[in-house]
């Protein structure tokens, strides 16, 4: 029994500094981090960001390029160093297909639990990978599941990174149908908006098919698709 009830307490901690710290909690965290954290494109004009988390894939991330490329739509991936290292040819291509490039850390690891010197290295790792497949140095980047405290802020300033999370998030992970991640973006997007999906995973064939259907949707709204770092030179 007491046992049961020491486990149940470590579980409501854990779950409890989890939310604090989490990026889609609009919480303590956010009051705590306001002004270093990035949630929107901080301007009122109709424009939004698509963000792709956790690439490269060698199949998917491809088949969504194409997708973007047939809509003409810029996009921001935050991708992954060691994905990075092993397919340095999609890295060439986002780039050269003129999107932007973020950090998204090299392993994917929960940072607020990390040192901030280990976060620093897994920053620098991935700069280095980016850099050597495409020629460019991110200037964003973004946590692994948003997850920060203080001393992970300071170490993405250290490494002159503006830490970006999102406002909008697609839930693409969930297994709903394409449609239905179309109507939940939807619903929820304002004008800055910084929207949060994934091709790069099982079941990111939908999240494609998705973005096939939400591009024109949001420019049926009069939303211009944007950047990162294009929409936020607006504000």
């Amino acid at each position: 029994m007491v046992l049961g009830l020491a486990l149940l307490a470590v579980i409501v901690v854990l779950v409890g500094l989890y939310l604090l710290f989490y990026g889609g909690f609009d919480g303590p965290i956010e009051w705590a981090m306001k002004g270093r954290t990035q949630r929107t494109l901080e301007t009122q004009a109709k424009v939004v960001a698509l963000t792709f988390d956790d690439g490269p894939d060698p199949v998917r991330t491809p088949a969504l390029l194409d997708v973007l490329a047939e809509q003409r739509a810029p996009a921001t991936f935050f991708v992954l160093g060691d994905a990075a290292e092993m397919h340095p040819g999609v890295i060439a291509r986002i780039a050269r297909d003129g999107h932007e490039l973020g950090n998204h850390t090299y392993s994917h690891r929960y940072l607020p639990l990390a040192r901030s010197r280990s976060v620093e290295r897994e920053l620098a790792q991935t700069d280095r990978a980016i850099a050597t497949a495409a020629g460019v140095i991110p200037k964003v980047a973004r946590p692994p599941w948003g997850g920060r405290r203080p001393g992970t802020v300071r170490a993405f300033a250290r490494l002159a990174k503006r830490l970006v999370t999102w406002d909008v998030n697609s839930d693409d992970w969930k297994g709903a149908p394409a449609d239905a991640l179309v109507a939940r973006v939807l619903e929820r997007t304002r004008p800055g908006s910084i929207i949060l999906m994934h091709e790069a995973r099982t079941g990111g064939e939908v999240t494609i098919e998705a973005v096939r259907k939400l591009i024109p949707a949001l420019r049926a709204r009069g939303y211009e698709l944007v950047t990162v770092s294009a929409g936020t030179q607006l504000a």
